[in-house]
Parts: C-alpha cells; structure tokens; sequence
C-alpha cells in the first residue's frame, strides 16, 4: 500500500538516552504525528485532496518530452509523489480500523477504498510505465527501484494491449471495493451471545464480572478475540462453546460469504486476462515461492508429515474428553480449544489465569524494550502529551543507543472496543526513505523518521486489576513487534522498498523469529512480575513447565495452519464458481478428522483473504521454515547477544527488498538457507534437499 505526510515530525529537545527500557519523555509533544481529531467531511476531504495533488504530480511526469527526461525528475519523482501520498492517506485510512467516532471510521474505510481504486488507475497508466522503462538506470540501487517498479506496473497489464489493459483496471477496481467492504463489514460487525450464569460454568469470575448484563439477567459476550478465547478455552458446558463459537465464525457471514465468492470469480478473471492459469500463478510470480505447484508441494508434503503428529495430539484429547464424559465418542470442533487448554493445566500443571498474573501488560513491555534494546542497539521514549485516538493508546520514540539520534515512532493500541480492528496486526503508517536525493539521484538528504502502530486486541482489565496478559498474548506481542522493527528500523533509501516491503512469503519472518525469544527461561524471568508484587517473578517451576509445554499439541496447531493455507490456495487454483463455505468444510474434516461447525461460515471472517494475503497465507508457513533457520545463529550465539543482534539487524531488518530475501539470508546465515530447523522445532523427518 502507499503512504503523504499530513503531519510535521515532532522537534523535541532535551530527551535523555536509555540503553534499557522505555524513560518517559515529560515534555508535551510540540505537534501531532498522527491526527485523529478529524471533523466530520475531514477525512473525506483530505484524502480526495492527496490524490489529486499525487495526480497532478503524475501528469506533470507524464508531460515531459523525451529529450527532459532524467532518473530524477522521472523514476526517482514518481516514486517521491508515491511516497508523498502515502504519507498522506494512511493516515486517513488507519482510522477506519482504529477511530472511536463511527463517522470517522466510515470515512477512513472509504479512503482506502478510494485509494485502492486510485492505485490501480496510476499502475494502469501507459505513459508513466513507458517513461519509467525508458530511463537508462546507472546503479544498483536506481535498478532495482526501476525493476520493481515497472513489475508493479506490469501486474496491472501495462504489457497487454489497450483493451485487455482497460478490463483489467475495471476487474481490478471492483475488487479493490469489494476487499475494502469485507474489512469493514468486519470492523463494524457487533455480534454478541448472551449466556446465563450457570452456562459460564468454568469461566473465570473476573472476567464474567466485567460483562454486560441484559434486562433479564444474561451476561453479553462479544466476539471479540479476547472473549471468543476465555469462553472457548474455559467454559465446561459444551453447548455455550459451540454457541460461542458458531457466533464468532459467523460474523459478518451473509455479507462477506457473497464478497468473497465473488472477489475470487474476479480474481480468476483479472489472472485469466493477464495469461495466468489461476490467480494464485499470477500473484506468486514475483515471490519466493515462484508459483503454485511450489507451494502446494510444499504444503502437501508438510501434510504427509504432520498427519500422524495430529492423530496422536487428538487421540490424547478424545481420551482426556471420554475421562470427563464416559459417553464421548468423538471430538467437536468446539471441543478443541478447551480439552487443550484443561490437559494442559493437567499434565503440565499451566493454568492460564495464574499465568495471567505474572504478566502484567507494562511489566511486559518494560521487559519487551529491554531485550530488544540490548539485542537491536536502540532504546525506547514514551511520549507524553500527545493527541492519539482513544484512552490507553501510547506512543513512544525509537533511538540509535550509540548516538541517540532519533529513528522513529511507533504507537500501541491494545484494548479492544467497538468498531476497531479486531485481530492483531501491524500498521505503517509513515514510510521509512530519504526524502531527498542527492547528487545525479543519489540517496541521500534527511532520511524519514518512519511512524509505525501495533494494534491488537488483548485481555482488557478486569475486577480492579491491571491489563493481565496470557503467555500465547506475550507472544503476540514480540511477533507483532518484531514488525514494528522491520519497518522502523530500515535503511533503505525508496519508501516501496523500505521496512516490511519484501515478498510477502518472507515478511513474516523476521517476527516469527522473534517469537522463540519468550520461551526461554532468562527471557521470561526478565518480562514477568506479578501484579500485586513485580519483584515476584514467575516461579521456575511455572516457568519450566511452559517451557516444556511448547510443543504440546503442535500436530494440531500446525495442522490448522494447514487447513488455512490449502482453503486459500484451493480458492485460488480453483477455475469456475467456488463454494468457499464447502471448500473450507472438507479441507477442515479431510486434515483434522473433525467436522467444522455446522452452518458456519469461518472463511466470511478469514480477513486475511480479503486483506492482501490472497493466495498468500501460506506464506506464514513458508517464512516460518526461514525463521527457524535464522534462530539457529542466535541459539548458537546468545539470545542477547548484541553483537548477532546488530548483525542480523543491518542484514535483515534495514535492507527492505533493496536485496533479494535469499540472499538476506545466505548473508546472516553464512550459508545456503535450509528446512532442517523448522523440521527439528517439530520433531518430523527432515527431507534431505528440501527448502
């Protein structure tokens, strides 16, 4: 997606470095980073505004003789105006997942869609592709900007002739509406069920004392992630699980079942027009993977593997279930999460809500600053007296520890409320270059300080007592924080190839990296304190057993990856009308031996489908094989080692696509990439030769 700078960088004077931690920054900001006070019409108005200033640019590009031309005032002005736009509406945009005034979020949600829109018609544009192809590029670093650039284009048919081009810009306009409406549909979805205090049987009182009540007594839960998860995994009653769960795959379910069916039609056609078989082919060409039959050999085999790993985790389940309940002779898809979650407090003696208590959510972040400061070289700033968008929201500076030159921003917004994102994700909102050039085009100038938001849904707080965070909620965070790296701490010099801009089949792993970071055991005696007494860490009996504990039930967990990433690929190299309700159904009975919940219609919440992972998602699978081989050095080095965390930050972290991910890894590892790791971490047979 693109970024245009509505907002000057905040100038902030007399701040004090910290080598570990975040230190609180006392000054009021001198500005805004970030807007979020919009008038109702604002956000509207603005946004049309940046894309016609960023399309006056163009055509200023567009007009130039031949004879005019430079790398400057055309490749280089292109990507600038790019640059500029972005940094303009997605901010905008940002408060169609985050804005508490519903008004506001309508329109940020519109401004994507625009923008979406606007997108396609600058990389359908034949006058700007032939004068970009034009430029005689004489660096490195101009050709890259220039190869990736022109394949933009030319994914949008700039080779095909004008009238095969002018289908593609309409197929791809009207998908780019439809994929904008099924995440708002989702935003804006309200589903609650409402249960009897006797149907919360199991469910942690705290929890339920915070809920709403109905006139009649009933307590409301949301389908909120957070609550969707203290229900599914607490609850003994066997029906309020599957009401629960069939009200959190239905959301949205009549709405975004049609959106999706027919974005997946459009989806053929537009892959049809450009001469690829299916549309996963199409937008796999330009990845790691390279095309279909790749990843689905891949995910094939990983199934072979996984089968009896998945067996053996659900037979233990079954068991545990017919020890409850002498009648049992199957698992329901509702089962799972909580036979799973009671075995484990079982055998392994972990209970989530005692492990709660040993993570309070600013003892945890206090504890996340410090280990990626030592192992990344930064150090964190909070920010005091700034605007954000809602209560709880902070935001913090990143900077250099050896010079304390400020790099960038980043904002968190944990607590779930109504209309906001509902998952946990991610957000650029500031690119990451150099705002100017220098000599002949040459990078160089004022580099950006690149402004990035994680936005998540964790447990609120609840009885009196501070945000408690679960174990797998620590691990979410340094996931979706090691993102937040990625794009902050870039160095490369264009903003469409700077941060987290690489291929999408490996942009996931510089986090899942980082996920191994909160099972060790010095790790996590450093994040914990508990909440009535931080100098009482976690016991090391608590600690070891969840350490030992990580790879229970993994044959399912890894299983229902696969379900997911072969729903998205069968939708994607299917030809015709697709039944995506059916398709979803027997992938689900077919890998997991157990049928999905009648009536359900999961994949109408499968945002990821609709949000840029199309054909994609089994990129989370694919980048976890490269995460687990890039763990592998600081295993051997030190999991705070600094000396591998500045390596592997200058390697993989600032290089953005400047350089081709193999050969990012090829550089940090000190040799060839392999799947050894990820198939030790599961205890399969590694495939000799393989990825």
């Amino acid at each position: 997606m693109f970024t245009i700078r509505l907002a000057t960088i905040i100038i902030l004077f007399g701040i004090s470095a910290c080598k570990t931690g975040a230190i609180v920054n006392e000054k009021p900001a001198e500005s805004i980073l970030i807007r979020s006070d919009y008038k109702i019409g604002e956000v509207t108005q603005l946004c049309a505004q940046a894309m016609q200033y960023a399309n006056g640019q163009f055509d200023l590009i567009a007009k130039l003789s031949p004879e005019q031309r430079t790398i400057q005032n055309t490749l280089l002005a292109f990507e600038k105006t790019n640059a500029e736009l972005t940094d303009a509406a997605t901010p905008l945009t940002f408060m169609g997942s985050v804005s508490t005034n519903p008004s506001i979020n309508k329109e940020g949600s519109a401004c994507e869609d625009q923008l979406n829109q606007f997108e396609v018609s600058v990389f359908t544009r034949k006058d700007l592709y032939e004068a970009i192809q034009a430029q005689v590029a004489l660096t490195p670093t101009h050709l890259q900007l220039q190869s990736e650039t022109l394949k933009s284009f030319e994914d949008n048919g700039l080779k095909l002739p004008v009238d095969e081009l002018k289908k593609v810009k309409e197929l791809k306009q009207s998908l780019a509406s439809m994929e904008s409406q099924f995440s708002t549909n989702l935003n804006e979805d309200q589903s609650t069920v409402e249960f009897t205090e006797a149907e919360l049987e199991g469910v942690p009182h705290d929890f339920i004392n915070g809920l709403k009540k109905t006139t009649d007594g009933k307590f409301v839960v949301t389908t909120k992630e957070p609550d969707y998860v203290r229900i599914m995994d607490n609850s003994s009653h066997s029906e309020t699980r599957r009401k629960m769960q069939d009200a959190y795959e239905n959301r949205a379910a009549i709405a975004n079942t049609k959106l999706l069916e027919d974005a997946i039609q459009l989806r053929q056609k537009i892959a049809a027009v450009m001469g690829y078989k299916s549309w996963a082919d199409y937008r796999l060409h330009h990845r790691m993977a390279k095309d279909s039959e790749t990843v689905l050999t891949f995910l094939n085999g990983l199934k072979q593997k996984l089968s009896l790993r998945n067996k053996d985790d659900l037979t233990l389940l079954l068991k545990f279930k017919k020890e409850t309940d002498p009648t049992a002779t199957e698992l329901k898809a509702w089962d799972l999460r909580y036979y799973a979650n009671q075995l484990k407090k079982r055998d392994y003696h972990l209970d989530k809500e005692v492990i709660r208590e040993y993570f309070p959510l600013d003892r945890v972040m206090n504890g996340l600053f410090q280990v990626y400061s030592k192992l990344l070289s930064v150090h964190y700033i909070e920010e005091k007296g700034t605007q954000v968008w809602a209560d709880g929201v902070k935001l913090y500076q990143i900077r250099n520890t050896a010079d304390n030159e400020l790099i960038g921003y980043f904002y968190i917004d944990f607590i779930p409320r109504a209309g906001k994102y509902g998952h946990a994700a991610a957000f650029p909102l500031i690119s990451a270059r150099f705002i100017d050039s220098g000599p002949r085009g040459k990078p160089g100038g004022q580099y950006s300080h690149p402004i990035s938001a994680i936005v998540a849904n964790l447990s609120a707080a609840e009885n009196g007592k501070p945000v408690l965070l679960t174990h797998d909620e620590v691990e979410t965070i340094f996931h979706e924080f090691g993102h937040i790296m990625h794009q902050t701490l870039t160095r490369a010099p264009f903003a469409s190839l700077s941060g987290s801009n690489v291929d999408q089949d490996f942009v996931e792993a510089p986090s899942q990296m980082l996920e191994n970071w909160v099972y060790s055991p010095e790790i996590l005696t450093l994040l914990s304190g508990h909440y009535l007494d931080p100098s009482k860490k976690l016991p090391s009996e608590l600690l070891q057993k969840i350490v030992a504990a990580r790879d229970f039930n993994q044959g399912y967990f890894y299983t229902r990856q696969l379900v997911l990433a072969l729903t998205d690929m069968t939708y994607h190299t299917t030809l015709g009308p697709v039944n995506s309700t059916q398709i979803y159904h027997d992938l689900h009975k077919e890998l997991t031996g157990i049928d999905a919940i009648a009536n359900s219609h999961f994949q109408a919440s499968f945002g990821h489908l609709m949000g840029g992972y199309d054909a994609g998602y089994y990129g989370y699978l694919w980048s976890e094989v490269y995460a687990a081989d890039l763990f592998t050095r600081f295993q051997k080095e030190g999991l705070q080692s600094p000396e591998v965390g500045l390596e592997y930050r200058k390697t993989i972290l600032e290089k953005g696509k400047m350089i081709d991910a193999f050969e990012l890894l090829r550089e940090f590892l000190g040799r060839e990439p392999n799947s050894e790791a990820f198939y030790r971490k599961l205890h399969l047979e590694t495939s000799p030769g393989s990825r």
